[in-house]
């Protein structure tokens, strides 16, 4: 039976972590590392999800991905796992229909996937330029929500794939509204999807 690749993990490789993470403490990096704990912290207190399925959603998302990449028929793919509430959202591009319908198949089998929604594009991997636009728009349209009072822009998950940008989470439908011209507004987005849930 083969073992994970990080359960192999030399002394060196564990030993130089420890150093590392000791010079941090030492040079103050504790600070920072304090300090993103307090934000992930108040995250989820501000999640209308409960901390319980935060944490969840969260390890589903790495469940799928990993199970996905292990799939040895799945080659030259670029696919985004992103879990909200049990709704399991897929994009991305696989140049093979086959893979497309062995993903789907793999989130759906997953014992917390209360709904898996398809975007993948049957498509060659975009490049690294259209991938960092992405973030970019992603970043444009989190401060833009965030700047839209009343929304809790903490509340809402933004997924951007080839300027397409998706919208998750528990939102009342005004909050929708709000969020989804917030998103408009911003230069790049060819279009918004909603993903929503409404409570």
């Amino acid at each position: 039976m083969k073992k994970f690749r990080s359960a192999r993990t030399s002394k060196p490789f564990r030993h130089s972590i420890l150093a590392l993470a000791i010079a941090c403490l030492v040079s103050g990096c504790g600070i920072v590392l304090v300090t993103t704990a307090t934000v992930m912290a108040i995250d989820v207190a501000r999640d209308r999800r409960g901390a319980s399925v935060y944490w969840d959603d969260n390890k589903m998302e790495l469940d799928i991905k990993r199970l996905i990449g292990k799939q040895k028929q799945i080659e030259h793919e670029h696919i985004n796992v992103t879990v909200y509430n049990g709704v399991v959202l897929l994009t991305g591009e696989v140049p093979d229909q086959r893979d497309i319908d062995t993903s789907i198949d793999v989130a759906k089998s997953h014992q917390g996937s209360r709904q898996v929604i398809n975007r993948l594009e049957l498509a060659g991997k975009t490049n690294l330029n259209s991938r960092a636009n992405d973030g970019w728009i992603t970043t444009k349209v989190k401060t833009a929500i965030a700047t839209s009072a009343p929304v809790e822009s903490t509340r809402i998950k933004v997924v951007t794939e080839r300027a397409n940008v998706y919208l998750m989470g528990l939102v009342k439908p005004e909050e929708a509204d709000i969020a989804v011209e917030a998103t408009r507004s911003v230069t790049g987005v060819v279009r918004v999807i909603k993903v929503f849930e409404y409570i």
